[in-house]
Order: structure tokens, then sequence, then C-alpha cells
């Protein structure tokens, strides 16, 4: 089959959990990695090789274009190669004839519950190193600030407890053995390859909405504005859903679900619908409000800003390297123009990948729009500024492993804070550069009515959500907010270098700068 060069076969959501859809196996140190089953990313010239291996004719294949290199087919071009039988040895047999091929992993939403289970989150060593972050010297030197007590008290900031308190999401048995080591500790023997059951209920729970003392009041700068994509699983700003009270308009009529909707239709410029059940279950989904959520702390940090939310994710929190990649392709077309349609791109989902190699579809998607919006001055060797950032969450596995695309020297990689220093369940390492509060963020979300089950109609059109999934969006929200306050004056990557690598401002180890707004 021809590749569809326009890419309108573009993935409706799916509508079931994610079981089927998604594959796991440990790679060469253990680790676990997801994909899609029967699917291949690879160059145009590898097709041949591909078909070679498989006893096929190229014209056999079910091939997608993902990116193209140029108007005409090109051998540079990748493609997604679906109905692949053992998806791994065909990408390990391509890449041993120095063909560019890769599986097509899978992400996840970074909410507080994560489908690469694990052992403890804090293993034998503290993520945290056990240098001081203030070295040699007394950072008051000359008197102590906080003379009487200790402002950190003698409790543990990363309490005993699972940070997964209540049931663990994979309840049966660790699919990753023994935490991704050998038999009886010894180095790994083997690798796993396998499906798990994925998550059935939403980790979000109902909030009070902000009150005025909690709300920021910022207000629109006249003759600014940012444009954000927030690539999730889209937006819902009727706010209202399964049967919640609504006006004549379809608007809602509990004054809390009101003040939601009015505070998230002041950004928003664009959207896919924020689905709550796509299963018809009436039970809200695992990631259902994940992007209406996002949209909430752009509006409430950064009001002016005008936020696209394109359905990259479904209501289960799963999306590829392929659908992301084409998705980034769509929202920044190669039309000619030297003005990109946005400045800033949230992303608050990641996974992990073979051997740590990045995912080949996201990587080419990014590198192609910065090349194209950048201004390079040969005659300079100064850093080379963004105009278009890009923002991503680190994780939810307490792990220093990196997560993609949080991982990319081009994408800015942000941890979680909790009240009393990092997020027990927030990624961490020199990949990440920087951290923001995670933990009981509240943001907008569904006005849930009788029709939803297991108490959703709690949900009055405000939400309390833990994660860092909520830190990228508000370290992207305080980017866009300063862009803004400088009258869009210079540019958007100017405007990142300022809030994240001044000398002065506080790092956190393993967590970059800390950027504790609202």
């Amino acid at each position: 089959m021809e590749p569809d060069p326009t890419g309108k076969d573009k993935r409706q959501p799916p509508t079931t959990p994610w079981d089927t859809r998604v594959q796991f196996r440990s790679d060469g140190a253990g680790s676990p990695v997801a994909y899609r089953p029967n699917q291949v990313l690879v160059r145009r010239r590898g097709l041949d090789a591909l078909a070679s291996r498989l006893s096929r004719s190229v014209d056999q294949l079910t091939v997608r274009t993902v990116i193209a290199s140029s108007r005409e087919p090109s051998p540079h071009d990748l493609l997604l190669v679906l109905g692949v039988p053992d998806p791994v040895a065909a990408v390990a047999d391509l890449r041993r004839i120095d063909e560019d091929a890769r599986l097509n992993h899978v992400f996840f939403a970074h909410p507080a519950s994560n489908p690469f289970p694990s052992t403890n989150p804090f293993p034998s060593t503290n993520p945290f190193p056990s240098t001081n972050p203030f070295p040699s010297t007394n950072p008051f030197p000359s008197t102590n600030p906080f003379p009487s007590t200790n402002p950190f008290p003698s409790t543990n900031p990363f309490p005993s407890t699972n940070p997964f308190p209540s049931t663990n999401p994979f309840p049966s048995t660790n699919p990753f053995g023994h935490g991704g080591s050998g038999c009886d500790g010894a180095p790994p023997c083997g690798w796993w390859t396998g499906q798990i059951e994925g998550p059935r209920t939403s980790t979000a729970r109902p909030a009070v909405g902000l009150t005025h003392d909690e709300r920021s009041h910022r207000a629109p700068i006249s003759g600014t504005g940012c444009n954000v994509l927030v690539l999730d699983t889209g937006a819902w700003p009727k706010i209202a859903a399964a049967g919640a009270p609504v006006d004549g308009s379809g608007n809602p009529t509990n004054a809390s679900a009101r003040a939601a909707h009015t505070l998230l239709g002041s950004v928003l410029s664009g959207f896919d619908p924020d689905v709550y059940d796509a299963d018809g279950n009436r039970v809200l989904d695992p990631a259902a409000g994940h992007g209406t959520f996002i949209a909430g702390i752009f509006a409430n940090l950064a009001p002016g800003s005008k936020v696209h939310c394109e359905r990259a994710l479904s209501s289960y929190g799963d999306t590829d390297d392929a659908a992301i990649a084409r998705t980034l392709t769509e929202m920044f077309p190669d039309d000619g123009s030297t003005d990109p349609p946005f400045d800033i791109v949230s992303m608050s989902f990641g996974g992990y990948c073979d051997d740590d190699d990045p995912p080949i579809a996201i990587s080419s998607a990014i590198a192609s729009i910065q090349a194209r919006y950048n201004t390079v001055d040969p005659d300079s060797n100064e850093i080379i500024r963004d105009r278009v950032v890009f923002v991503a969450s680190a994780g939810n596995d307490a792990t220093c492993k990196p997560t993609w695309p949080a991982s990319f020297e081009n994408v800015i990689g942000v941890g979680a804070l909790g009240p009393n220093g990092p997020a027990w369940f927030t990624n961490h390492g020199p990949w990440v550069n920087a951290c923001a509060p995670g933990v009981d963020v509240i943001s907008t979300f569904f006005d849930l009515g009788p029709d939803a089950r297991d108490d959703g109609e709690d949900f009055d059109g405000w939400a309390k959500w833990s994660g860092t999934s909520f830190s990228g969006p508000i370290v992207a929200a305080t980017i866009a907010w300063e862009w803004m306050c400088r009258g869009n004056a210079g540019l958007p990557g100017d405007v990142a270098a300022w809030v994240l690598d001044r000398p002065g401002h506080f790092r956190y180890p393993g967590l970059g700068t800390v950027v504790n707004v609202p």
C-alpha cells in the first residue's frame, strides 16, 4: 500500500483501556519500555530491507507517512509500517545493517500513577544526591535567619507510605520481576515481554474551586499575547457533562462550574473535545479531563494567552511516538511562514525507550520545527535561543532514568515539588531542567451530573490532581506570562533562559531551577 502523503488517516481516539494496544518489554538493562504491537518506524530507504525480511514486496506493506522531508517521496521520509510480526526483532535486524528503525514507543500521561510499576520508588539510594546544595559556606553568613528552631523539622518529607496509597494500580504481580534485575538480585538474565492491565479509574479528586485569595490576580496585558499548543486529551470548555444541569445556552448553572467555565473560556482558542467516558460505562476515564485541567492552569497563570488543546492522548492516557510527531507536523505546517502558529508547546506525557535511545519521530518533528523558525547568525558563537519553546513533564516513577520527550536537549524537562520539597513520585536527574508544584494542584475539570457513577457527581467543575503532568504547564505558563510582560519583545527562548538559567536562582539537586508559583 502506498504511503498516505497527507496524514489524513489521523487516528480517532481509542474508546477502550490500552491493555491490548500496548506491549511491554524490558530492554537490555532490564528497564521497562512500552510500544505499539506490530508497528515499526523506519526511513523510506529501509523499506526494501524490511519487506525482504518479511518475505513481502514493498507494495504489500501497510505504510503511513509520519514525517515527509520534502513534497516528493524521499529516502529520508519517516514511515510507520503496520502489521510487522515481532517488531523488536525486525528493528534489531534493520539496525544491524545500519537502517534507521525504531519501535513505535508508547507514552503515557503523567498524573501520579503510572503503568511502569517498580519496587520501592526510592530504592537503596537517595535520588537527591548526598552533597549539600549549600556546599562549603553558610549561605546565611552573618546570623542564622532561623535562630531558635530548625525550619525543616525532623520528619522525613518523603513519608514511609507507598506514594500510591490506596492500592497498587498493578495489584497482582510486578511484570518486571525483581525490579528489573536478574534472578535473586543477579544482573538481568533475560527480556520480559507481555501485556498488563491498564488503569480503569482516575486519580483526580473533587475540589472546591479556587477562592479569591487562591486565584492569580494577573490580568491580560493589552497588545500582547502568547499562542500555546497543549498536546493532551483536548478540552471541555462547556464543563458540564454526564447530565449536569445547564441553561438554555448549554452553560453550567452550578455557580462553581460556571466559574470554571468562565476561566477556561478566557484563554481557549481551539480544542478537540475532552471526553469524560469514552467506553460508555459512566465511570470517569483515567486521563479524562487531563487537558481541561492543564488549560485551566494556563488560564489562571497566563491570562491573555491563547491556548489550543489538541487531542493527542486517549482518555486512558496513552499516545505514541508516531501520533505525537504527526500531530506536531499538522499543527506546524511547512507553509513558508516565518512566524510559527504557536510560541510554546506543552507536553504532559512521556515514557522510556529501548536502551535510552531517543524516540525517532518526536525528535525529528521537534528538530524540524525549531530549525524552521530559529534564526542562526553564522558569525555568532552565542547559544541559539528558540523561537518555539517545548516543555515536557519528567514523569512520576521516582527514577533518574531519562524519559522522553523531557530528556531532549531542546525540551525543558520539569519535575514536581510538594509542600516540603521534592514530590515523592517525581523523576529526577541531570536531564531535568526545572521543578514546580505538582502535589494537590487545583484547576478546572468536568462538572459531572447524575449520569456519572462512582460518585462522579461530586465533581463541580474543579479537581485536585498530583503529578509532573501539572508541574510542566506551570513552568510553561510562567514563560508565557513573562514573555507577555515584556510586550513579546525578544524570543520565548530568551524568556525561558531568564526564568531558568540566571545564576541567582535556587536549584534543587536533580530537579533544576525551582519555579514556585501558585
